[in-house]
């Protein structure tokens, strides 16, 4: 019994020595992170980091699939059709904007037919968008911002004689480009 009050005690001396005795730290800063370790923290020690984030340039652009062109009035010929070039998370380099535009050799065929059609920025086609023409531009965009939408017109500009499927492939180019 004796034996475990001796053993207490000392224990309790020896922890409270541990205790008592004076902890140091010491501290390797640079101007950008460090090291800190264990001598002397009686005195506050500090260290930064940076925090970085890499954004590239991104967007997410959506093109119609098909444009189906329907005749303008019943026993005209012509036909037209619309659709809008939509765009969202579109984030650029400062100062800059998205450039749509787009390829085509304007001809719509079904098989040895030909129809010549036009594209337009507006249903009046009083400005029509030429083969690597601009569609128009769409600025960057914060967070989780609306869609923003090109609206992109097309119309025939021959009279259709004969039955078919006609088809044509337009293409749509993406560019960053600087803000005018």
């Amino acid at each position: 019994m004796k034996n475990k009050k001796v053993a207490r005690t000392l224990t309790a001396i020896v922890l409270t020595a541990a205790m008592a005795a004076p902890i140091t730290a010491s501290a390797t800063l640079g101007p950008e992170g460090g090291t800190v370790s264990g001598e002397d923290v009686s005195q506050e020690q500090r260290a930064t980091t940076s925090v970085e984030l890499d954004a590239e340039a991104m967007y997410i652009v959506t093109i119609p699939a098909t444009i189906s062109l329907r005749e303008t009035a019943e026993g005209s010929a012509i036909y037209q059709g619309n659709n809008v070039i939509k765009a969202n998370s579109v984030h650029l380099n400062e100062g800059q904007r998205l450039k749509v535009t787009l390829q085509s050799n304007f001809k719509l065929r079904a098989g040895q037919n030909e129809l010549t059609y036009i594209a337009a920025k507006k249903d009046s086609f009083e400005s029509t968008i030429e083969n690597n023409g601009v569609v128009g531009y769409f600025a960057a965009t914060a967070g989780d911002a609306a869609d923003e939408e090109l609206p992109i017109y097309f119309k025939t500009t021959t009279e259709l004689t004969y039955a078919g499927t006609y088809t044509d492939t337009v293409t749509f180019s993406f560019e960053q480009v600087p803000n005018e």
